[in-house]
């Protein structure tokens, strides 16, 4: 694994600042694992997400799903308005792009007895995330 990625925030700009980054690099023929732990992984599973304060307006919200559609990262609501946004069908989607591996933190899947339907989620066990960075040449938290 070339990079490992760090996602721990419950927020949507940073979820798909992550998945944007990840994506990217996978596309250009890197292997990328974007883990999931703590509060992302919680707002995946059973909980919510939220935006941080800058992106809190309609039109702050609305300017970044619009990009974010333009870029091919789809992540408007497809059953609502294109200007409401949806973290877990992006997630989703992002789970069949090649060189790309989502994981759910196996320590945070305990804590939180993870849902078995969160299954686009790599589930691996302690060693194998020791063994993921340890193995990773670069290491990115909370990008």
């Amino acid at each position: 694994m070339s990079t490992v990625l760090i996602c721990r925030d419950a927020l949507e700009d940073a979820v798909l600042g992550n998945i944007a980054l990840a994506r990217a690099m996978a596309q250009r023929g890197d292997d990328v694992a974007l883990v999931f732990t703590g509060e992302a992984l919680a707002a995946l599973d059973k909980g919510t997400f939220r935006w941080s304060p800058n992106f809190k307006t309609r039109d702050a919200r609305s300017t970044v799903i619009a990009a974010a559609e333009a870029g091919g990262l789809p992540l408007a609501h497809g059953d609502l308005d294109s200007r409401w946004s949806d973290v877990r069908a992006l997630v989703r989607s992002t789970a069949e792009e090649e060189n790309l591996r989502l994981v759910a933190c196996p320590l945070w899947a305990r804590f939180l007895d993870l849902d078995p339907e969160l299954d686009h989620l790599d589930r691996i066990d302690e060693g194998q995330l020791i063994d993921l960075l340890k193995e990773a040449d670069t290491v990115v938290g909370g990008y």
